[in-house]
């Protein structure tokens, strides 16, 4: 027989609830069904389990800590998300964990179990390449959840309604006779799959099938070397991508290219930071407050924390700019 001295996760594991469950059962706390505390106290026994009292004095210590979970900060707007958050979190008293993750569902998973493991008093997740089962494992711990950007019906989240703003500038591209293509990055999310479903559906009003997918590296220097080598095969259309780097690649390789924008090639994005102004003409985009999404966020959060509300899906306004690269 193991010497191996019990842990909450044994204990956990053994009742077949959540560790914040487990915990709220062993620091006394009234908010557990009387079949919930009972399955917990026999795991309790069985296990011959002993909590550390440290560590139940400082768990009963009331934290202010909240977690943000967001992919590797490695692009502008999910740095403003980030802040936006923060900012947000620093009125209602609250100090941010930020946690960072990769593809890897591993990766994803073993991020969630020490977000939990933490105790936080609630978490915000700002990664649209999650999927619904992802989110629902996340849940399972029982601490009030926020989606950015992405819709779960099990969860609140806060995100936005764009496909008809899509479909209609589509629309107006086809009414110009000009084509569309849209600049596809491997991995980029569902807000990349919703933008690509707008645009197949307006094609689809339109009598034809969309297949205009021009498939791009996340790199800035690869979109403008793949278009660089396919932009003579391409007339009069307009170029869609999500993210204004990728867009703005391919403006520039068609300028380079001697190509008339927007007469002939029109350019825009999904997302436009501070570059959609930098470039020559200015770049096409929506208006999106990615701090204002961060800060939505947190709003909902510290709302369903303090107990104002259990499930808030919100829905925030955005505005197409039309700049020099679109007529």
């Amino acid at each position: 027989m193991s010497n191996k001295k019990a842990t909450i996760y044994d204990v956990a594991k053994l009742a077949n609830v959540s560790l914040a469950t487990a915990s709220r059962v062993i620091n006394q706390s009234a908010n557990v069904s009387l079949d919930t505390r009972n399955k917990v106290l026999d795991a309790i026994k069985q296990l011959n389990y002993h909590p550390n009292i440290t560590a139940v004095e400082l768990a009963s210590k009331k934290n202010t800590n909240v977690a943000i979970i967001v992919p590797e900060i490695n692009y502008t707007y999910v740095s403003h998300v980030v802040a936006g958050l923060m900012e947000k979190a620093k009125e209602h008293g609250y100090d941010c964990l930020i946690f960072t993750t990769k593809d890897s569902k591993v990766d994803i998973s073993k991020t969630f179990e020490k977000v939990a493991s933490l105790r936080v008093n609630g978490i915000v997740v700002f990664n649209d390449t999650l999927e619904k089962e992802e989110f629902e494992n996340l849940i399972r711990f029982d601490i009030p959840v926020v989606s950015l950007g992405v819709d779960v019906k099990t969860i609140s989240s806060v995100s936005w309604h764009y496909k008809a703003q899509i479909m209609d500038l589509v629309n107006k591209a086809l009414d110009r006779k000009k084509d569309v293509y849209f600049l596809q990055v491997e991995n980029a999310g569902k807000m990349q799959e919703r933008m690509l479903d707008g645009i197949k559906e307006a094609y689809l009003e339109n009598g034809n099938v969309f297949n205009n997918i021009i498939e791009v590296k996340d790199s800035y220097k690869e979109t403008y070397k793949k278009i660089s080598e396919v932009i003579e095969s391409l007339t009069d259309c307009l170029i869609m991508a999500v993210r204004d780097s990728i867009a703005l690649a391919a403006l520039n390789a068609a300028l380079d290219a001697n190509k008339k924008v927007p007469e002939d090639f029109e350019f825009m994005a999904m997302f436009g930071t501070k570059y959609s102004e930098l470039s020559r003409p200015k770049l096409s985009s929506f208006n999106i407050d990615m701090k204002g999404l961060g800060r939505k966020g947190m709003e909902v959060l510290a709302k369903i924390i303090e107990g104002q509300s259990k499930l808030i899906v919100d829905k925030l306004d955005f505005e197409y700019i039309k700049r020099g690269s679109t007529l």
